[in-house]
């Protein structure tokens, strides 16, 4: 099984730095790799989360493609960005996809959308649903 979540923004961050900052701003305990290249970012995006490696696929999509290939859903607005986060099954890749999309959506002021359910959430729902994965995520 593999999954997608994106945000939809008007504005990019401006680094992976900026973007750990985000995510600590938020309390999570997700480690981006500081030597991948935001700008760049165009495949696998290592991570920890709480001290284990795990990570997702991340991809900066066309936002205007997105909204139009999902014509079921309101977006709300004609979002101009969009960051796209993509893994399989694993609870660790999606609690990490999830944490590190609440945080970048918070900090450009944007919304995350979750391509399996549908859902579009504020940061603040966000972080409900991403407190919710961190608890199905395997303690071993």
């Amino acid at each position: 099984m593999s999954m997608e979540v994106s945000v939809l923004t008007d504005r990019r961050l401006a680094s992976t730095a900026e973007w750990q900052r985000a995510i600590d701003a938020e309390g999570f305990s997700l480690r981006l790799d500081p030597e991948v290249v935001l700008d760049e970012a165009s495949g696998f995006f290592p991570a920890q989360l709480g001290g284990k490696s795990t990570g997702f696929e991340c991809y900066h999509d066309d936002a205007a493609e997105l909204i139009a290939e999902n014509t079921d859903f309101d977006f709300g607005r004609p979002w101009t960005c969009a960051l796209g986060l993509r893994v399989g099954g694993d609870m660790s890749e999606v609690c990490a996809a999830f944490m590190a999309a609440t945080a970048y959506a918070r900090a450009t002021g944007g919304i995350v959308w979750d391509g399996e359910s549908g859902d579009l959430m504020s940061p603040d729902r966000a972080v409900d649903v991403t407190r919710d994965i961190e608890r199905d995520v395997p303690k071993d």
